[in-house]
C-alpha cells in the first residue's frame, strides 16, 4: 500500500468517525428539521384547492369566411379577404385568456377590486394545452375552493365574450365599409342601367340595323337575278337584230317571242330595237340601283358595327356593375350574420366547467416532510463537519502557543 493509499484511507477513516461521534447532532438537527416542516404543513399552513376548466378551441369564424364565396371572382375573392377573421390556432387562444380585458372584467364581475389587480390575477390564472388536441385548461389555486371554482369559470366565461365581441367588431366594421360600397355600386349599376336604356331607345338600333340589312341583302340579290336576265335578253335581242337586219330583202324581220323565246319574222325590225333600246334602259337601271344599294349596304354595315360595339361595351359594363353588386350585397348579409351569430360560442366550447374541489393539492405534507429530512441530513452533517474542524484547529493552535 503506497503513502497515498494511506493518506485516503485514513482520511475516510476519520470522516466516518466524525460522522459517529456527532451523530446525536445530526439526528437532533435532523429531527428538529423535520419537526419544523411537520409544524408548519399540518399546524400553520392552510390548505390549497385547484379549480380546473376545460375549453375546446376551434376554427367556426373562418369557415364561416371561407365558405361563404370560394373561387368565384376577383371582387368576392377580395371581400373574402377583407372580412375574414383571422385564423387562430390552439396557442392564439391561449394567449388571449389572461389578457387585461378578460381579467379586468372578471374583477369588476366578481366584485374583486381588493383582492386582485389585473396582473396579480394574471399570474394567479395558470393555462396548459394538451398535446395534439384542441383543449386549453384555466386553472387557479386557492384556500377557498368556491372562489377559485367562480374565478376560474368567470375567467372562461368573459374569455368567450371577449372573443365572440372581437369578432363581432371586425364584422361590424367589415360590414360598414362593405354597406358604403354597396351603395356606391348599387349607385355605379343603376347608371349602367339608364346608359343601357338610352343607348337602347336611340333611332336604328343594332336589332333594327339587322334587320335593315337583311332587306337591302334581300333587294340586291333580287336586282342582281333581274341584271342577269336583262343580260341575257339583251343578247338574244341583239342576235335578232343582226338576223333580222341580214334577212332577204323582202324587208321581213325577225322578233324574239318573250313568252316562247322563238324567233319569228316580222316586217321590220324596228319593234326589236325598240325592244333592245328599253331593255338597255332597264339594265342600266338596274346597274345604278344595285350600285347605290351596294353603297347602302355598306354603309348600314358600318354603322351596325358601331351599334353593336357600343351595346356590347354596354352590356359588358351592366354584367360586371351587376356582379359587383351582388357580391356585395351578399358578402353584406353574411356580415350581418356574423354580427347576430354567437361565433364565440361557436369558437369556444366548454367542455367542462370548474367545480369546488374537496381534495387539496397543498401543502404537500409528504414531500415537505422528505425535504426537510433530506435538508436536516445536509445541516447536520455540515454542522458536525464543521464542529469537528473548529475544535481540531483550535487544539492545534492551544499547542503551538
Amino acid at each position: 500500500m503506497n503513502e497515498e493509499q494511506v493518506i485516503e484511507e485514513i482520511s475516510l477513516r476519520e470522516l466516518i468517525e466524525i460522522l459517529i461521534k456527532r451523530k446525536n447532532l445530526i439526528a437532533f438537527t435532523t429531527a428538529m428539521s423535520i419537526l419544523v416542516a411537520g409544524a408548519l404543513s399540518f399546524l400553520v399552513m392552510k390548505p390549497t384547492y385547484e379549480a380546473e376548466m376545460i375549453l375546446m378551441a376551434s376554427n367556426a369564424s373562418e369557415n364561416l369566411a371561407s365558405n361563404g364565396m370560394k373561387d368565384i371572382g376577383n371582387v368576392e375573392n377580395m371581400l373574402d379577404s377583407m372580412s375574414k377573421y383571422p385564423t387562430m390556432n390552439i396557442e392564439t387562444y391561449k394567449q388571449q385568456v389572461k389578457t387585461p380585458a378578460v381579467m379586468d372584467k372578471t374583477i369588476k364581475d366578481l366584485h374583486l377590486e381588493d383582492e386582485y389587480t389585473v396582473e396579480s390575477l394574471a399570474n394567479k390564472i395558470t393555462l396548459e394545452t394538451i398535446k395534439d388536441t384542441q383543449l386549453i385548461r384555466i386553472k387557479k389555486v386557492s384556500k377557498d375552493p368556491e372562489k377559485a371554482a367562480t374565478i376560474v369559470n368567470k375567467v372562461g366565461e368573459n374569455f368567450i365574450e371577449v372573443v365572440s365581441d372581437n369578432i363581432r367588431k371586425r364584422a361590424t366594421a367589415s360590414s360598414e365599409y362593405v354597406k358604403t360600397q354597396m351603395e356606391k355600386e348599387k349607385q355605379n349599376y343603376d347608371e349602367v342601367l339608364l346608359e343601357q336604356k338610352n343607348l337602347l331607345s336611340q333611332p336604328r338600333g343594332a336589332s333594327e340595323l339587322e334587320l335593315e340589312l337583311d332587306a337591302k341583302l334581300t333587294q340586291i340579290t333580287d336586282y342582281k337575278s333581274q341584271l342577269n336576265d336583262l343580260t341575257i335578253r339583251q343578247f338574244a335581242l341583239e342576235s335578232s337584230v343582226e338576223v333580222a337586219e341580214n334577212t332577204s330583202s323582202r324587208g321581213s324581220s325577225i322578233m324574239l317571242n318573250r313568252e316562247s323565246g322563238n324567233l319569228l319574222i316580222d316586217d321590220s325590225t324596228k319593234t326589236l330595237k325598240i325592244e333592245l333600246a328599253d331593255v338597255k334602259a332597264s339594265l342600266e337601271s338596274t346597274k345604278e340601283t344595285i350600285e347605290k344599294l351596294q353603297r347602302e349596304i355598306e354603309q348600314i354595315q358600318v354603322e351596325l358595327q358601331e351599334k353593336r360595339h357600343k351595346e356590347g361595351v354596354v352590356a359588358q359594363k351592366l354584367d360586371i356593375a351587376q356582379k359587383n353588386y351582388e357580391a356585395f350585397v351578399k358578402k353584406y348579409e353574411e356580415l350581418r350574420v356574423a354580427e347576430s351569430a354567437q361565433i364565440g360560442e361557436s369558437n369556444i366550447t366548454v367542455i367542462s366547467r370548474a367545480f369546488p374541489p374537496t381534495r387539496p393539492v397543498g401543502p404537500r405534507k409528504a414531500l415537505n416532510l422528505t425535504i426537510s429530512m433530506v435538508l436536516g441530513l445536509m445541516i447536520g452533517v455540515f454542522v458536525a463537519f464543521f464542529t469537528e474542524y473548529w475544535q481540531a484547529t483550535g487544539k492545534k493552535g492551544k499547542q503551538i502557543n
